[in-house]
């Protein structure tokens, strides 16, 4: 089922999806042989021919639905790549358009094998899924019309601000700016429409989705400083050893062979972006780990 959002293409420059797309399957690479990445793929997903992933459809530059209607996006990059690895091709994978609400009881209830959607880790969505090694670093900053006084967090007092449902945003203002009152969509885009309509003071969401909204958008920019940092993870469901061996043996040599720097460029293609960036992706010499402690200190 797909669900544009009117205004969408005008306002994001990319058009909205709703769930259970399989629209990258259009695309090939071609016939190849599977690659060993130092871990066997489990014998359930080599049986049915494809990974199943779980990936954001309204969520530039990470995944969404392109002009052509096919599925797009730094992180649909990334499910090609594992595809590739597990079965020879590109073309290998089922995408499932998820929100940061339904991610998780997708892959409990086995409707995806893998969610790869700008899952930040933190300790009680652990409790749930199984994280693989991180493969991008976020924090959470604000996106406000270009003249707008809202400068930091602390101005979101008392104020509405826009949000989606179950983001590491919407948690983090909950817990730390108490007073602020979220206006709360299931679809980046709505938030971030209803932001543009005067819904909201400001949308909160990942630092880099609202770079690259503000690099497409001359009249909005970004906001306040960086909080809630974590990196996202790849989640498998719990207990899966087998899958999560695979999937992190997978990322590794990914990161050896810098093909998420690839990725990353490829699809966010303004170079100030780029340089902002470039060491929150894993690179040969650069690994990244997640945090320790609670990353939603206020």
């Amino acid at each position: 089922m797909k669900a544009k959002v009117a205004g969408l293409l005008a306002v994001l420059v990319v058009a909205a999806a709703g769930c259970g797309s399989p629209a990258g399957e259009a695309e090939s690479a071609g016939s190849g042989k599977p690659v060993d990445v130092g871990a066997p793929l489990p014998a359930d997903v080599q049986g049915k021919g494809q990974l199943a992933v779980g990936v954001k459809c309204d969520y530039p530059p990470f995944g969404y639905i392109d002009e052509g209607g096919e599925q797009a996006g730094f992180e649909i990059e990334i499910a090609r790549r594992l595809a590739e690895y597990a079965f020879g091709t590109t073309s290998s994978v089922k995408f499932t358009c998820v929100t940061g609400a339904n991610r998780v009881p997708y892959l409990t209830t086995n409707r995806i094998d893998l969610i790869i959607a700008t899952m930040n880790y933190t300790p009680e969505r652990a409790k749930t899924v199984d994280f693989s090694t991180p493969y991008f670093n976020s924090g959470v900053k604000l996106l406000v019309p270009k003249d707008s006084p809202i400068t930091s967090f602390a101005d979101l007092e008392g104020k509405p601000v826009t949000t989606t449902t179950g983001s590491t945003a919407s948690i983090w203002l909950t817990q730390c700016v108490k007073t602020a009152k979220q206006v709360a969509f299931a679809q980046t885009s709505e938030a971030f429409s209803a932001m543009r309509s005067n819904r909201g003071v400001a949308f909160a969401q990942d630092d880099t989705l609202l770079a690259e909204l503000a690099s497409k958008n001359a009249d909005t920019k970004v906001v306040g400083e960086e909080k809630a940092g974590s990196p996202w993870g790849m989640g498998v469901r719990k207990g899966d050893a087998a899958m999560l061996t695979w999937v992190n043996a997978a990322i590794e040599k990914m990161r050896a062979e810098d093909s998420f720097w690839t990725a990353f460029q490829k699809t966010v293609t303004d170079k100030g972006v780029q340089q902002q960036f470039q060491q929150f992706v894993p690179r040969p010499g650069n690994s990244l780990e997640y945090p320790t402690g609670d990353i939603f200190q206020c």
